[in-house]
């Protein structure tokens, strides 16, 4: 492969910022989205003080602790409300119920925040995990033009923020395992989002958002009890809450529910066996000195929605 010259890495740098948008800039070149990413990693591997650290945050690159994606991110702008939902694990086909509500409450009450919590993507074909007989499991691309299509659903929030979840990465690991020589060639999962800023874990305000910390039923008790702050937390598909209370007053640990539908076929694993697992959702909204309310959960109540004492659905 012939190496990109300096001037085109500067360029490619200096439409990107011309454009404020990967998807902008690659069609103003008349280059795939893909083509462009892989330049603008490069450019900015190699130009290092020609974008300031906001934009590294919204990309696929090294952070400064050596990283492949960031480790934690902090926003600095102003939130006072934050809408959280992960484990949607979409599919080609119609938006899951759950999914529908968390776009029709975030057009409804406006949150500063949306975060995505982790495994919107299923990964179904890039599983370590063995295929059923006759699975009908999408194709990764058809997968991700869903997820596309699903993210069409919901408004604009000044801070859009994507907790890599464990089936999120799935994609990376299987190319960097399989065909390690094709990564700058096809870029990652992530370049496939460049609107949103990836992350394991973020803080607002008082909370910190990660896919997952500890395990098990009493996961939201220890992911508070052992990281000292109130918590996020999806992966276990659980929807829950619990709160501990001291001296310092009242921190909570949250488990997020599922985006997704538990009887997708997404879910065969299962075997339709009694589960735990619970399509929701949480909201959060904080005081003037950036202190966390009593947190806010959307649930299924006999098969539909339900959000502050209404069904949304």
């Amino acid at each position: 492969m012939t190496p990109l010259s300096d001037e085109l890495l500067l360029e490619t740098l200096r439409i990107w910022k011309a454009y404020g948008s990967v998807e902008r800039a690659a069609k103003s070149l008349n280059l795939q989205r893909t083509t462009f990413q892989t330049r603008l990693r490069k450019a900015q591997f190699k130009f290092p003080d020609h974008y300031n650290e906001d934009d590294v945050n919204r990309h696929f690159i090294r952070d400064k602790n050596g990283w492949t994606y960031q480790d934690h991110h902090i926003p600095t702008e102003e939130i006072k409300t934050v809408l959280i939902g992960g484990d949607a694990h979409i599919w080609p086909g119609e938006p899951s119920l759950m999914w529908k509500a968390f776009c029709k409450v975030a057009k409804k009450y406006k949150p500063d925040a949306i975060v995505l919590n982790g495994d919107i993507i299923d990964g179904a074909r890039v599983s370590r995990h063995g295929r059923f007989l006759g699975s009908r499991a999408p194709k990764i691309m058809d997968e991700i033009e869903a997820v596309y299509e699903h993210l069409k659903m919901l408004p604009k929030a000044k801070t859009r923020i994507w907790t890599v979840g464990n089936h999120d990465i799935r994609v990376d690991n299987y190319l960097a395992n399989q065909a390690p020589e094709l990564e700058d060639y096809l870029g990652s999962f992530v370049d496939r989002f460049p609107e949103w800023k990836f992350c394991y874990a973020a803080t607002i305000n008082n909370v910190e958002i990660r896919h997952r910390f500890r395990g098990g039923i009493h996961a939201a008790w220890n992911n508070a009890l052992h990281s000292g702050v109130t918590m996020v937390t999806s992966h276990s598909h659980q929807l829950q809450m619990t709160a501990i209370r001291n001296r310092n007053g009242s921190h909570y640990g949250i488990e997020a529910g599922m985006l997704g539908d538990p009887n997708s076929p997404a879910f065969e694993y299962s075997e339709a066996a009694p589960s735990r697992a619970c399509p929701g959702f949480v909201f959060l909204s904080f005081d003037e000195d950036g202190n966390i309310m009593p947190p806010e959960l959307c649930e299924m109540i006999r098969g539909r929605p339900a959000f502050r004492g209404q069904y949304v659905y």
